[in-house]
């Protein structure tokens, strides 16, 4: 059976580094920083991955969104 690898690029906000930079590591995914961004303060990574390896690239995006999500309750309470 030929393993299929995917690539994926997803931005990561500065603020969150380290634990994105866990999960890689303990989960021994293959990847690389492709872009950054000083202006939204993130770095783009290129996150090579099998399939069977795709619940690990979903909790990345899960703590992304939740921090984001963190950032912006934060925004909206200086606003007020």
């Amino acid at each position: 059976m030929k393993t299929v690898i995917v690539k994926k690029e997803i931005e990561v906000p500065v603020g969150i580094l380290m634990e994105v930079a866990d999960l890689l590591i303990e989960n021994e995914l293959s990847h690389e920083i492709i872009g950054t961004d000083a202006e939204n303060n993130c770095l783009t990574l290129e996150i090579a991955y099998e399939k069977d390896e795709r619940d690990t690239i979903h909790e990345i995006e899960n703590l992304i969104d939740d921090y984001e999500e963190d950032d912006d309750d934060e925004e909206e309470e200086e606003h007020n």
